[in-house]
């Protein structure tokens, strides 16, 4: 029996990109079993790693996080963001949410930037 590829896309080492706001790299470890994910994420900067749990999206190739607090939208096999990811946690608390844009390490991350405006300028994105 065949797996879809939405169910085994995600899993592996990913590289996050703030956009809009100059913050450390969220490097993102995604172990995938079916719909549910697990992820140990840090910061470039530090070696603390922290787990996040996910669930695939039924009705889209993504996947929500914290409770479905944060919905994930894949990009094709190499990219996917996170909307509203980089939360103002990290700044006291000041300024808005920023979105995420996640690649796979190498040549995906320098297409990351013009990855992230092609999904702006679609429905889906603003």
């Amino acid at each position: 029996m065949s797996v879809p590829a939405h169910e085994r896309m995600f899993g592996g080492q990913w590289i996050g990109a703030t956009q809009g706001y100059a913050m450390p790299a969220h490097v993102w470890q995604i172990t995938q079993q079916g719909a549910r994910l697990t992820i140990a994420t840090r910061w470039e900067d530090s070696t603390e790693v922290t787990l996040l749990y996910a669930r695939l999206s039924p009705d889209s190739v993504g996947f929500t996080l914290n409770g479905g607090s944060f919905h994930a939208v894949a990009l094709g096999p190499q990219h996917f963001v996170v909307p509203g990811w980089d939360t103002n946690d990290a700044r006291g608390g000041v300024g808005p949410h920023y979105d995420v844009i996640f690649a796979r390490p190498g040549i995906a991350e320098l297409a990351a930037p013009a990855r992230y405006r092609r999904y702006l300028s679609t429905a889906g994105g603003a």
